[in-house]
């Protein structure tokens, strides 16, 4: 069985790897896309084969890839300050610029145990406060030209339901660059 705390294995030449296998490599943690993936090094140019890092104007951020379900939500609450005046007059307006942040609750659901494991791994990685690119739903994203948003994740839940049968749920909140 394998376990978000076993030690991640350094990726080697000539080493087949099988969907989701995650290896270090370069002081990185990497993903495999696809079964009997071997002889292809892990980077941000080849995500073909390897995923977890994307390069975005000369930095190499951590990328999640892996694709919620589609019973995942999106809340949206915009902050204002509020003045209230007599006669019932209110005044309102945007709290600071950036003002609506996107909050999404993403489902992944009746994943494999190594699928889970590469998620959860990926998650522990970046301890709750460390950004990460996650391209949303073109429905909101603030532009087509601006499709990686950064954000955090502070929490998440694993649910064994059988087998070789999981389900994780979390909360995203994005963050400013």
């Amino acid at each position: 069985m394998a376990s978000i705390n076993d030690t991640v294995p350094t990726w080697l030449v000539g080493t087949t790897y099988n969907k989701y296998a995650i290896v270090s490599y370069n002081s990185k943690y990497y993903y495999s896309l696809r079964d009997n993936n071997v002889g292809n090094t892990p980077s941000t140019t080849l995500q073909t084969a390897w995923d977890g890092y994307i390069a975005i104007n000369a930095l190499t951020l951590p990328n999640f890839f892996w694709k919620p379900s589609y019973n995942s939500a999106v809340n949206s609450e915009p902050r204002v300050v509020k003045v209230q005046f007599g006669n019932g007059y209110q005044q309102r307006i945007p709290d600071g610029i950036n003002s609506n942040l996107l909050n999404m609750e993403l489902q992944f659901e009746n994943k494999t145990e190594i699928e889970a494991v590469s998620i959860l791994h990926f998650l522990a990685q970046r301890k709750g406060y460390q950004s990460f690119i996650y391209n949303v739903p073109t429905t909101y994203s603030k532009s087509t030209s601006q499709i990686n948003t950064r954000f955090i994740c502070e929490n998440w839940t694993q649910n064994y339901n059988s087998y070789n049968n999981y389900s994780i749920k979390t909360t995203f909140r994005e963050v400013p660059v």
